[in-house]
């Protein structure tokens, strides 16, 4: 059984890094590299430091935000103490699928701050919740803006193809971009439509779930009686895992319910942080002499995040920047500003991320050090 366990682990993480890989490849093979790295030879240089500024106010932002929720259990814990164990976790985030680098920001808190364990799964539970509500909130905002405007753009270029086709059949190149988007529009704007109304209704019933535990728990157990009649060992692993799970992070919830200013920080501190992602994002853009509107900015984070976490890759990695090539090429976005753009919000974005996780990680050793140090020292006291 361990040996299985061991094979499928690693076969996941396989999967996960040759997804990752081959994205990458395929970005930086379609890319115009050369053009878009003498982009920053002429780049606006304030706008690519005002967008680097809002980058590490959101990562701030975002460790104050956990800051908050911990807080009640270790009175006596401070901020900036508690911003290097923070950011090592956060490295790992990076390296590691789906947020496991929070996962192991639980023991780091545990270790070098004497922070209950339970408290920091609570205080994960609930910003990821509130992190990934507000997000589908977005999602849906570009469902309805930002898609329908690449829709229209698709279909202006098919439009257009098939006028250029008339005159010049046989000379005219016609990429795979233009080729698959000729024809579909139709479908796809009814899948679009369907697929808007599905998160509006999956939005709004994940609400009363997450937020509502007495509908939560109702929900749960009518899911729970439904998978019996189907697998016996599907009914036994929701009891055994999904309920208890949730009902931890209800008894957090009710927590936070009797703290009202603490879960209204939570929510206000989650909302500026996305918005300041937002602007890093356009400001980034504007730099390189693009534009985009913040909604659309949103909406392009917002989809880039989900494929993301779908594909359990690293931070987006690979998978986001292709999804974000593809929708500033539908947002009518020069392909070598976009290639700019996305070097610059994931490598650097990326780099910065694990060089403070690096140069904080040697500031938590030594404080570990210092601790051991003087625990030798009151030993040798004592046994004097």
């Amino acid at each position: 059984m361990k040996l299985k366990a061991s094979i499928r682990k690693y076969i996941f993480r396989f999967l996960v890094i040759a997804i990752m890989v081959g994205t990458l490849l395929y970005f930086f093979l379609t890319l115009d590299v050369k053009g878009s790295f003498s982009l920053y030879k002429t780049a606006v240089f304030y706008l690519l430091i005002l967008a680097l500024l809002f980058m590490i106010i959101s990562a701030i932002v975002k460790a104050y935000r956990f800051y908050i929720l911990i807080k009640p259990s270790s009175p006596d814990l401070k901020f900036v103490k508690f911003l290097i164990p923070y950011f090592v976790g956060y490295g790992f985030s990076v390296l590691g699928p789906f947020k496991t680098g929070e996962i192991a920001s639980v023991e780091i808190n545990k270790r070098s701050l004497d922070v209950p364990r339970s408290s920091s799964l609570a205080a994960l539970a609930f910003f990821r919740i509130v992190d990934m509500f507000v997000v589908l909130v977005f999602f849906i905002i570009a469902l309805g803006v930002t898609v329908p405007e690449i829709i229209n753009y698709i279909e202006q270029k098919s439009a257009l193809l098939q006028v250029q086709s008339s005159f010049y059949y046989i000379k005219q190149k016609i990429s795979i971009w233009e080729f698959l988007s000729s024809g579909l529009t139709g479908n796809i704007q009814l899948a679009i439509q369907i697929v808007f109304y599905i998160a509006i209704v999956g939005t709004v019933i994940l609400t009363f779930i997450l937020f509502f535990p007495p509908v939560g728990r109702l929900v749960l157990r009518i899911i729970v009686k439904i998978t019996g009649k189907i697998s016996t060992k599907g009914k036994t692993w929701l009891e055994n895992k999904v309920v208890t799970a949730l009902d931890d992070y209800y008894n957090s919830l009710k927590l936070l319910y009797t703290k009202k200013m603490i879960a209204t920080m939570v929510v206000v501190t989650t909302v500026f942080r996305w918005i300041l992602e937002f602007y890093s994002l356009k400001f980034t853009l504007m730099a390189f002499g693009g534009n985009i509107s913040l909604v659309n900015a949103a909406s392009v984070t917002s989809i880039t995040l989900l494929v993301g976490l779908l594909t359990f890759v690293p931070a987006g990695l690979g998978t986001g920047t292709i999804t974000t090539q593809t929708l500033f090429k539908g947002l009518s976005i020069s392909p070598i500003v976009a290639g700019a753009t996305i070097i610059f919000q994931t490598l650097i974005g990326t780099g910065l991320t694990l060089s403070t996780a690096a140069i904080s990680s040697i500031f938590l050793k030594e404080k570990k050090t210092e601790v051991i140090g003087e625990e030798k020292e009151l030993s040798l006291e004592n046994s004097e």
